[in-house]
C-alpha cells in the first residue's frame, strides 16, 4: 500500500488556496505548485481511489478543495488588480513560492533511490514546456476569440490541464487567445453560465487525464518526478520577469522572493503531527519502479 502522512487541516487549506490562486495567475501552474508543496501525488491517489476509499479520500481532499475555492474566489479580484498594477512583484513572489518547494520535490523524487537515467525525464519535461512556449509564440498573432459557452468550456479545460499536468501555464494560452481578461472579468462578476461551462471543461479534462497521469507516477516514479522537475524549472525560466528599474523595486522583489521562498520551504517541511498515515490506493503489481 502506498501511504502518505496526514497533514494538519489548516496546512492543506493553505496549500489548496495557493493552488487556487495559481490557477488564475498568468505564468503560474497549479500543478507545479502542488508538486512543489508535496501534495500532487497524494491528491492523484485520493481522487483516483475515491470509490474504493471514499471516507479517507474525502477527508484528505476537502481542505484542499476548500482552500482552492477560497484562493479562486477570495483573491481573483485582488489578483486582477495586482497583475494590472504590480505584475513584476507578483511574478517574483510566485518564483519564490515555486523554488521554495524545490528541495522537498528533490527529496521526494529520490525517495526510492536516484538513477542517472531519471535526468532524461527532466529533459523530456523541459522539452514539453519548451514546445508549449513555442506553440504559444506561434499563436500570438491570432485574432482574439469571443467569450461564449464553448470558449468558456475551453478556458475551463485549459485550467484543468494546468492542474493535472504540472508545468503547463495555461493562462498564457488563454491570453494569446484573447480569453484571459474577459474570462477573469466574467469570473469576478460571478457570471453563472460562464462558470458552469468552465466547470464542465475542468471536469472533462481532469476526468480524462488524471488516471493516466497517476499510472505514470505509479509505474515510473523516478522518471515522473524528474519530468515534473523539468517542467517546473523550465516554467520558472519562461516566466522570469526580469529586474526592476530602480534600487527599491529590486529590493522589494528580493524581499518578496526570499519571504515566499522561506514560507513555502517550511510549509513543505511541516512535521508529522502524530496522526495515523492514510493509505489511498494499492500500487500496480509491476509499478513503483523504473526497472
Amino acid at each position: 500500500m502506498e501511504k502518505h502522512r496526514k497533514e494538519p487541516f489548516w496546512s492543506r487549506v493553505i496549500k489548496g488556496a495557493v493552488i487556487g490562486v495559481a490557477a488564475i495567475l498568468p505564468g503560474a501552474s497549479g500543478g507545479v505548485l502542488a508538486v512543489a508543496m508535496g501534495i500532487y501525488k497524494p491528491v492523484l491517489d485520493a481522487v483516483t481511489s475515491i470509490f474504493r476509499n471514499f471516507k479517507r479520500s474525502l477527508i484528505f481532499l476537502i481542505p484542499i478543495g476548500l482552500g482552492g475555492v477560497v484562493g479562486l474566489f477570495g483573491t481573483s479580484k485582488a489578483v486582477e488588480w495586482l497583475i494590472t498594477n504590480y505584475r513584476l512583484y507578483v511574478m517574483w513572489a510566485l518564483i519564490g513560492m515555486v523554488l521554495g518547494g524545490l528541495p522537498s520535490l528533490i527529496k521526494e523524487a529520490n525517495a526510492r533511490g536516484f538513477k542517472a537515467r531519471y535526468l532524461f525525464g527532466a529533459l523530456i519535461g523541459a522539452a514539453i514546456i519548451g514546445g508549449t512556449a513555442l506553440m504559444q509564440q506561434l499563436m500570438h498573432g491570432s485574432e482574439p476569440l469571443p467569450l461564449n459557452g464553448f470558449t468558456a468550456a475551453l478556458c475551463g479545460g485549459l485550467i484543468g490541464l494546468g492542474v493535472v499536468i504540472p508545468g503547463i501555464s495555461t493562462s498564457f494560452i488563454m491570453m494569446y487567445l484573447g480569453l484571459y481578461e474577459p474570462f477573469l472579468a466574467a469570473f469576478n462578476r460571478f457570471d453563472i453560465p460562464v462558470l458552469l461551462c468552465a466547470g464542465l471543461g475542468v471536469l472533462a479534462v481532469v476526468a480524462a487525464l488524471i488516471t493516466l497521469v497517476k499510472r505514470l507516477f505509479d509505474r515510473h516514479y523516478g522518471f515522473a518526478y524528474y519530468g515534473a522537475m523539468g517542467l517546473l524549472l523550465t516554467s520558472v525560466a519562461l516566466i522570469f520577469p526580469g529586474f526592476g528599474v530602480t534600487f527599491w523595486e529590486n529590493a522589494i522583489n528580493a524581499l518578496l522572493f526570499i519571504g515566499c521562498f522561506i514560507g513555502t520551504y517550511f510549509l513543505c517541511r511541516l512535521p508529522d503531527p502524530g496522526m495515523p498515515e492514510i493509505s489511498f490506493a494499492k500500487q500496480e503489481q509491476n509499478g513503483g519502479n523504473d526497472d
